[in-house]
């Protein structure tokens, strides 16, 4: 275990608090988001407080406006309580990404590297305290999931990954990592039926308001209708076929399960040898290669692949072009779609016009070869391991 000097402590202060200024001054600028849809659910909540829950003026699973609405119980500015409500997961998710750095690296000097750089990451920083979305929220439950998995508590993990999908249906994106891990003998397949049980559970209060069980139950599927688009702001594989697959979602959903099926099974083979490191390389290539091949990503969906990608660049220096790719493509879905809907928000489009130049389609091709060296640069790292690299995980750690 390596000692921090104090020069690292001084610059990732001076990071986190670089990040905390442009916070606050994007603080101010109203999205289309906010004006669309979250101002109007504070405002529903403030007007018929808990008995409000029964109505469906909300889109989301009611975890998140159970949050919401303690915002809306304060004096505080909606846009600045909804905004404060997503920095503070901001540094939630720092820390449990620093959290499992430092589980596998043993290194403090890169616990505290990881929180600074996650705390400064350009979409991190862009989603809660300009756009007021509440990724960070979600993707902090997934990353306390892993952490705990990793520390080989699988009953916390199983809870914390029902959490955030009570939270977002987002959270579907780690699920290849959690279905390698279980066939490899990491965790048993029925600890996963407490996911569904959380869910319901963080639906009860809203239906105790009165809004239909059913209703709740869905609030996924209706989601989903509500935004029809396969391509959304984001440059996955459908920038190039959706006109090939007349728009039906379903194919990307089942391709994309056929691929967690046949990945799982080929990774479950005893000559593949995880270590730690291994795990994280898993988790980075699960959060990206799932926004490349689902259809309807936002731009915002690779949230947790930006974040794992900080862990990527410190425990594999050499391949860090991998990660710094994705954190470019990310932010290039941001930009270009806060150009787009400039016109009906309160900011300059001329700001976000720097990225106009480079096609959708060139973007995509990039993103898809980075996913290709991930994964081939994941195989040598498996075959190169040694057994006494394994970590060791289910009864095999047990016995030991």
């Amino acid at each position: 275990m390596d000692k921090v000097s104090n020069r690292i402590k001084y610059c990732c202060f001076g990071l986190i608090f670089l990040g905390l200024v442009i916070r606050l001054l994007l603080f101010k600028y109203h999205s289309t988001d906010y004006g669309g849809f979250l101002i109007h659910w504070i405002d529903h909540i403030k007007t018929y407080g808990f008995a409000g829950f029964k109505d469906d003026f909300y889109n989301y699973a009611p975890t998140y406006i159970y949050m919401l609405a303690i915002v809306a119980k304060t004096d505080i500015y909606p846009l600045y309580g909804i905004k404060i409500l997503s920095v503070i997961f901001d540094f939630v998710a720092a820390y449990f990404l620093a959290q499992i750095v430092f589980h596998i690296t043993k290194k403090e000097s890169f616990k505290w590297i990881a929180f600074a750089l996650v705390s400064v990451l350009p979409t991190v920083i862009l989603d809660g305290s300009f756009m007021a979305q509440c990724d960070s929220i979600y993707v902090s439950v997934i990353l306390a999931s892993v952490y705990f998995l990793l520390k080989r508590n699988n009953l916390a993990s199983v809870i914390l990954l029902g959490l955030a999908f009570a939270l977002k249906a987002q959270t579907a994106i780690v699920l290849p990592f959690f279905f390698v891990y279980m066939l490899r003998g990491g965790i048993k397949w029925y600890y996963f039926l407490l996911v569904p049980v959380v869910f319901v559970i963080m639906i009860i209060p809203a239906w105790l308001a009165g809004r239909p069980f059913l209703d709740l139950l869905l609030v996924y599927k209706m989601q989903s209708e509500y935004y029809e688009g396969i391509v959304g702001f984001f440059p996955n594989i459908y920038v190039w076929i959706q006109q090939l697959i007349n728009y039906d979602k379903n194919i990307g959903m089942i391709f994309t399960m056929l691929l967690t099926l046949a990945g799982g099974f080929i990774l479950c083979r005893k000559k593949y040898i995880f270590s730690l490191e291994s795990w994280i390389q898993l988790l980075f290539i699960s959060a990206i290669v799932c926004p490349f091949f689902l259809p309807g990503m936002r731009e915002r969906y690779m949230f947790l692949g930006d974040v794992v990608a900080v862990a990527y660049i410190l425990m594999f220096p050499k391949k860090m072009y991998l990660p710094i790719g994705i954190i470019f493509i990310s932010f290039f879905s941001y930009i270009r779609c806060f150009y787009y809907f400039a016109p009906f928000a309160d900011y300059p489009q001329s700001v976000f016009s720097f990225f106009e130049f480079i096609p959708w389609r060139l973007m995509a091709l990039v993103y898809f070869t980075i996913i290709v060296l991930t994964v081939i640069d994941f195989i040598k790292t498996l075959r190169s391991n040694k057994p006494e690299d394994e970590f060791v995980i289910g009864d095999k750690a047990k016995a030991k």
